[in-house]
Formats: C-alpha cells, structure tokens, sequence
C-alpha cells in the first residue's frame, strides 16, 4: 500500500524491524501511528509490548522513603486512599509487593502494616492475614508482652 508523499514505507518497516511502537515511529517520521499499524499488519509483525527498564521491584523502591524506626513512607500514588504503583500499565497495591519482597510469598488476603503505623510500607512490617491471625492467638495464650 503506497503511503502518503514524504514518508517513505522502508523507513517505516526498517523502524518497526527494530522494534518500535506505532506511536514512536509517527513520531519520529511525522506520520500517522494508524498508518503504522496497517504496515505492521500487513507484515504480520506481533503488536508492540513495552520492556520494563526496571522491575516491579525497583520501580516500588523508587516510590518510597525510609524514615525512623525502620519504616518506610509511600511516596507514590494512591488509589482509594491505599498506596499504588502502576506498572505495565497495571494497578499494583504497594503493600502487597512489600510484602512479596519482605516474605518471599503471594500474600492471602489484605496486607496490613504489622507495625500500628497505617502509612508505613517496609516489607519488613507487611503482615497478611494468616500472620494476623497466628499474632492474634499468640497473644491470646501469652499476652502482648511476650
């Protein structure tokens, strides 16, 4: 399919063989993403997927501060009052990774702070429900001071 004057389509399919988006290339080009799209389509190229330049990981640790006490302070977004990161273009709860990196392990259920500071997101301090629950019936059998 010839393309409109000014943009030649080996420039396109040269782009698109390194790998690029559709949007990135009419940019770079000065031409519509659309047009793009049709050529990656005719050449049967898979749609663009984004590579992370960091993992869920480091982009949590970006969004966050230590403070005293061996808390950490979300510095990112939230989303209905709750700590959030957005990452590939999905809503991660903070908490949640906090406490993946803190337990080596899918949490069951909310993830609360253990430590009775309701904004503090130190994996360290990331309880599930399960601990919850085995703090709860420790306590009741040797107190809170044990």
């Amino acid at each position: 399919m010839p393309g409109p004057q000014g943009v030649p389509r080996a420039d396109i399919v040269k782009l698109l063989a390194e790998g690029h988006s559709n949007r990135e290339i009419g940019r770079r080009l000065h031409t519509n993403p659309k047009r793009v799209g049709q050529i990656r389509t005719e050449l049967q190229l898979p749609q663009y997927e984004p590579s992370p330049s960091l993992t869920l990981e480091q982009k949590w640790t970006t969004r966050t501060r230590t403070v005293p006490g061996g808390h950490m302070q979300w510095k990112g977004t939230l989303r209905g009052g709750m700590p959030n990161l957005v990452y590939l273009q999905r809503n991660h709860s903070a908490r949640r990774i906090a406490f993946e990196i803190g337990h080596q392990r899918e949490p069951v259920g909310r993830v609360l702070p253990g430590c009775g500071q309701a904004w503090c997101v130190a994996p360290e301090h990331a309880t599930d429900e399960p601990m919850r629950r085995a703090d709860a019936k420790f306590a009741a059998i040797f107190g809170r001071a044990a």
